[in-house]
């Protein structure tokens, strides 16, 4: 009697839920055309001297975020970032300020809503080391199919 019970119940909740299921369509849903590149950001890491993997016994990589200024211009899909290494601190000793360079360092991105990025030209994906020495391509592709390649530039480092 009581499993009787039990599959009504399930039968008359999928009944009240139904109406649910088609009440959104994919029309409904809006397509982002933009591809843009809004902010840029770099990372510097390096293998720690003192702590090393409990399990691996691989050091442990550190990171530091880089401070970024960028000068991002849509029309032309370029952006010119100027980069300022952070002071020594904590893990990241002055030795290790030293060995920062455009060379390798780890890019990151901010993109529009729903577009996707890809390296192109020679770029190393996003997340990734790069010789960022030269100037970097990638291809933004908006929700809608709209693509924009755009160059990024580190015009210049500070230390």
């Amino acid at each position: 009697m009581k499993e009787r019970k039990f599959i009504a119940i399930k039968w008359v909740l999928l009944l009240v839920c139904l109406p649910f299921l088609n009440s959104c369509d994919w029309e409904d849903l809006p397509t982002y055309e933009e591809a843009e590149i809004s902010a840029v950001q770099f990372y510097y890491r390096w293998p720690s001297d003192n702590e090393k993997d409990p399990i691996t016994q691989e050091p442990v990589v550190k990171e530091v975020r880089l401070n970024t200024t960028s000068e991002v211009n849509s029309e032309s899909a370029t952006i010119h970032v100027t980069v300022t290494v952070p002071k020594a601190g904590g893990d990241f000793t002055e030795a290790v300020r030293n060995q920062v360079s455009t060379n390798p360092l780890w890019g990151q991105v901010t993109v529009s809503t729903a577009a996707r990025i890809t390296p192109i030209e020679g770029s190393a994906a996003l997340g990734s080391p790069d010789d960022w020495s030269t100037e970097r391509k990638f291809s933004v592709k908006a929700a809608n199919g709209n693509t924009k390649i755009w160059t990024i530039k580190i015009v210049q480092l500070n230390k």
